[in-house]
């Protein structure tokens, strides 16, 4: 039995000590070695090995990390809702905050900041109703300012010969003729007629 009981410990040991598995991985200050494969046999199991520390330069290693700025923990937060389909919430505290609120029209307004990877806060301000979605912000493109127009100059007189009115066909002439006829008979008929009134 006791046999059986120094291999389980050996068996615990070499499973969670890597110097006796001879693992070549780093541990600060620790110098790796090999596990010879023998055991002395009326040494205990485990034994403390003294190791001298090994001096290692350390590798510079350069991160392109944008600056982060620390998370304060949220200070306030509500909510608030009805059955007519109206509601608020929101929150503030740390680097950002947002609320936003729906009338019973079903319009919603709202508006929330954060700080950006430059370490700028940004603010939003939006609003949604049966004109659409609108939003406004700090951090949105600006159009560039209009160039100036320079002043209207005076119009040019035109010195050359006028245009020559329209001259009409003669089936233009003859149409409009017997379209000038049947509307004078069809007011005189008009006119004749009695008042039924």
């Amino acid at each position: 039995m006791n046999a059986l009981t120094v291999l389980s410990v050996a068996a615990v040991a070499a499973c969670s000590n890597a110097f006796i598995l001879g693992y070549s991985g780093y541990y600060p200050g620790v110098v790796p070695h090999a596990y010879t494969g023998v055991l002395p046999a009326a040494a205990p199991v485990l034994k403390t090995v003294a190791h001298t520390p090994v001096a290692v330069a350390p590798n510079p290693v350069v991160y392109n990390v944008a600056p982060v700025a620390p998370v304060a923990p949220v200070q306030s937060q509500y909510h608030a809702q009805d059955e007519f389909g109206q509601y608020t919430f929101g929150y503030a505290g740390g680097p950002s905050s947002r609320s936003e609120t729906r009338d019973a029209f079903g319009t919603v307004r709202g508006s929330y900041n954060y700080v950006d990877s430059e370490g700028k806060i940004q603010t939003q301000h939006y609003i949604a109703d049966a004109l659409g979605f609108r939003v406004s912000g700090t951090n949105l493109p600006v159009a560039p300012d209009a160039p100036a127009v320079a002043p209207l100059v005076a119009p040019v007189a035109y010195a050359g010969p006028l245009p020559e009115p329209v001259q009409d066909t003669p089936e233009v002439a003859a149409a409009k003729a017997a379209f000038k006829t049947a509307y004078d008979e069809a007011a005189a008929a008009a006119a004749a007629a009695p008042d039924t009134k």
